[in-house]
């Protein structure tokens, strides 16, 4: 399925092809080297396959050479539709959780333990640990995504575990995101959209 995209700037048109779209993010190329400025927002008409066609406005989040990153921000209604194309980044690095502790001898109503984040999306996460959860919990979860001290990086999240796996000594849990706040969602839609620019770099463009 090929996918074209043109961009209105001034009074020009250009007009490239789509090479990645996934997300809040969408990638063109185009034959000549683009004369605009990250940040931009600019108005695009997206045609699939030569037949869909839509209309809507996108913001210039990065540019190399002749190729465009571009920030589309779906609809309320779009986003719940389509959340679980959004992609899903390996991960190394530790978190925590909490639950309601039911030892009848502990001196905390709250039980917490680190965790290993395997993979983060920004729909879901599934994380690592040596000992199993007890059912039906309300999961809090929590993470720095850049290291300590970085507020942008915070991510604090209501899980659901919809499934779990043993792989030897440790459980792995999958898990939806059940709520988070508008903050940290941002700090993740964030996250996610700077790892997709990333990878995408590294892609030779031929």
């Amino acid at each position: 399925m090929e996918s074209i995209l043109q961009i209105k700037k001034g009074n020009r048109m250009l007009e490239g092809s789509v090479t990645y779209e996934e997300g809040d993010l969408i990638e063109a190329v185009f034959s000549s080297q683009v004369d605009v400025t990250v940040g931009d927002q600019l108005p695009c008409l997206l045609t699939i396959d030569y037949e869909s066609v839509h209309t809507f406005e996108a913001v210039v989040v990065a540019k190399e050479s002749n190729r465009l990153f571009l920030f589309h921000s779906p609809t309320a209604v779009e986003f719940r539709e389509q959340r679980r194309r959004y992609p899903r980044f390996d991960m190394d690095l530790k978190g925590w959780i909490q639950y309601p502790s039911k030892e009848p001898d502990s001196l905390f109503s709250v039980h917490s333990q680190m965790v290993d984040l395997v993979n983060l999306s920004l729909g879901g996460l599934a994380f690592r640990t040596d000992k199993p959860l007890p059912e039906e919990q309300p999961i809090l979860f929590s993470a720095e995504l850049h290291g300590r001290n970085r507020p942008d990086g915070v991510i604090k999240a209501e899980l659901m575990v919809i499934h779990e796996r043993i792989e030897g000594p440790h459980h792995l849990f999958g898990c939806t995101i059940k709520g988070i706040n508008a903050r940290h969602f941002h700090n993740l839609r964030k996250y996610i959209l700077q790892r997709q620019i990333e990878e995408r770099r590294k892609v030779k463009i031929e």
